[in-house]
């Protein structure tokens, strides 16, 4: 529902990066996080909303430009022309009879252990795709560079001839790299896939970038309202931690927002409270939904016995647990309390390890490397494949057409979800793809995709 400047009447600042159109129901703080920006800029973007609880539906706002770009380049900035945005959007579709695809990433050379094998890991998920679309007939060249560590430049490796007819490139890891070779990408017209930092801005204003790891402020504002769309009737619990509250202070208060603009019951209890205190705040006519504002595994430690013992107690109640990606780190050691308290979390990227397309792809991970991934979360070999995968075989079906027929890619990814949203007219795209993953009373893993 954004809507593109140029299509509303009337002078459009230069110090607009877009307009919305508002919802029903939107906020400030809403609004502010789904571009990234804080409430603050959104306000002094747009005075009349000074003092304002409530924005009315239909209303155009003003969105600024990022806090960390500078004056300059915000107020220089202006909508693209045609010949700046990618061939596709003026051409007839060009199909590519063969793909060529860079990889750079720090693979060797002053770079350390653990990274290093985590790229490795990656490089390798990305080779067990390429060979899996060249059995099916797609041509695919890739070219594989080391970039060093953060302070090496990149200039030797974008300045090899092959560079400039790639048509993808996946990389970089550190983000000090990211702005060279954006602006190569952008002048070369080459897509860049950029898999793991989602703290950089250059998505903003740069039309050749895939993000893959959603920006922080896009995925609450996904989760917010995943999260009343699959309990409308909920009563909230917040269970406050005592230790590691700070990485999830944003997360806690965007939510308490979003509840309070729903009109959505909350209340907040200490996480040493006794059962007795907890059957207080359950309300017959809703869902009682638990949500510590911790996700450390320490917390979870703490609550776990008082929330089993409640929903033993109270078993016509209905309770769920309710909590953050880093959980599929502590599944093992509380698999039976996720299912007996009927827990959510949710998270970008997921895997259920007895999914055929998981089995199969460990298999071939282990035959093709004699080793098994590292145990983490997301595991790289797979990120690697599913990244490779979609925008390969995307390339292939649908040539310099990809941006247009993206979202008909009927792949069902391993581990990481694809949604990708261009962040405004002159910008690249996030991805914006959000699960809830679901541990029911039935001893069953539910993956909930909201699309």
């Amino acid at each position: 529902n954004t809507m593109v400047a140029n299509n509303i009447p009337g002078p459009v600042e230069s110090r607009c990066r877009d307009m919305h159109k508002v919802k029903r129901k939107e906020t400030v703080f809403s609004i502010s996080r789904e571009y990234g920006i804080s409430e603050t800029e959104l306000i002094a973007a747009n005075p009349e909303l000074k003092g304002e609880n409530k924005i009315k539906k239909g209303t155009f706002l003003c969105i600024p430009y990022p806090k960390a770009q500078t004056e300059q380049s915000t107020q220089s900035q202006a909508i693209p022309t045609d010949s700046e945005l990618f061939r596709e959007n003026r051409k007839e579709t060009e199909r590519f009879s063969t793909i060529k695809a860079a990889v750079i990433l720090p693979f060797l050379d002053g770079v350390s252990k653990s990274e290093s094998s985590r790229m490795v890991e990656y490089y390798e998920g990305l080779l067990i795709a390429v060979d899996s679309l060249k059995r099916t007939g797609t041509s695919i060249d890739l070219y594989t560079y080391n970039s060093g560590p953060e302070n090496t430049s990149l200039n030797s490796i974008l300045g090899k001839s092959e560079m400039k007819d790639m048509d993808i490139i996946f990389g970089p890891l550190y983000q000090q790299h990211i702005k060279p070779l954006a602006e190569f990408a952008k002048k070369q017209n080459t897509r860049l896939v950029i898999p793991f930092t989602s703290k950089d801005n250059t998505v903003f204003q740069n039309p050749a970038i895939y993000q893959i790891n959603t920006p922080q402020s896009y995925l609450y504002s996904e989760v917010y309202n995943h999260f009343v769309r699959q309990f409308p009737n909920a009563n909230v619990i917040f269970i406050e931690a005592s230790q590691d509250t700070k990485d999830k202070a944003e997360f806690i208060k965007g939510l308490k927002d979003e509840l309070r603009n729903r009109s959505i019951p909350m209340k907040s209890l200490k996480e040493s409270v006794a059962v007795e205190s907890l059957k207080t705040v359950l309300r017959a006519d809703r869902e009682n939904i638990f949500i510590p504002t911790s996700g450390s595994n320490l917390t979870l430690i703490k609550i776990l016995p008082q929330l089993t013992l409640l929903v033993r107690e109270q078993p016509e109640s209905r309770i769920h647990l309710f909590g953050y990606p880093e959980w599929q780190t502590y599944t093992k050691d509380h698999l039976e309390a996720f299912f007996e308290l009927d827990t959510y979390f949710y998270s970008s990227f997921y895997t259920n390890n007895l999914l055929p397309a998981a089995i199969n792809f460990t298999k071939t991970y282990r035959r093709w490397y004699g080793k098994e991934m590292d145990e983490r979360y997301p595991k790289f070999g797979m990120l690697g494949f599913d990244t490779g995968y979609f925008f390969l075989k995307g390339l292939a079906r649908y040539g310099s057409s990809f941006e247009k027929n993206m979202q008909g890619l009927d792949l069902i990814p391993i581990q990481t979800g694809f949604k990708f949203q261009r962040v405004n007219n002159w910008g690249g795209f996030i991805n914006k793809k959000v699960f809830f993953v679901h541990f029911t009373k039935n001893f069953e893993l539910v993956k909930l995709d909201f699309d």
